[in-house]
């Protein structure tokens, strides 16, 4: 996550800096109380892929998009347990995409946006046992519906979708509903 900070800043110091080329940018803060990874289950008898079957109690993520090239950058992080020191499952996800936020940049008083992404990435199961850590490919999906409260405040709610796995071999998928916060520039 430190690693994808610096990148964010370092981003984000890039495109302040070439702000008379008017290329706008959104950063979105993701929360989410709630998350489930569903194993593919026609696979337990030949593999592991029962280990990818978890409920997560926090996901938080940060999503970087330039809606006129079109493409985004995310990461997230979830955890299975808070209250434990060491939590039986902690994923980190990092991905890159397609992207866009559609609102009229003129209607301040309609509110409305619609923001949505495809992309790919990575995902990277830490367990406790670390005997079962794994680094997975992954397909993602993102959809969210908000209000834009001013200029450069937005406020949304929207579902992430993930599949873990390669093209042939799925091994899990991911579903979130979460809650965000974005500031355009």
């Amino acid at each position: 996550m430190k690693r994808f900070l610096s990148i964010f800043l370092l981003g984000l110091a890039v495109n302040l800096s070439y702000a008379q080329d008017d290329l706008p940018m959104v950063v979105q803060f993701k929360f989410a109380p709630w998350g489930t990874i569903i194993a593919d289950e026609d696979e337990f008898e030949y593999s592991d892929y029962e280990k990818y079957d978890m409920d997560f109690e926090r996901s938080l993520g940060v999503k970087i998009i330039l809606p006129r090239i079109p493409v985004y950058l995310a990461a997230n992080q979830n955890v299975t347990q808070l209250e434990q020191e060491i939590p039986d499952v902690k994923v980190e996800t990092y991905s890159v995409g397609f992207g866009g936020i559609n609102y009229d940049p003129y209607a301040y008083d309609s509110g409305l946006y619609l923001l949505g992404s495809v992309g790919a990435g990575i995902g990277k199961f830490k367990f406790k046992n670390p005997d079962l850590n794994d680094w997975e490919a992954m397909f993602e999906a993102n959809g969210e519906v908000g209000l834009r409260i001013q200029e450069n405040l937005l406020l949304g709610v929207g579902v992430d979708y993930q599949l873990f796995g390669e093209p042939g071999d799925t091994k899990a998928h991911y579903w979130n509903l979460y809650v965000s916060t974005g500031l355009t520039f």
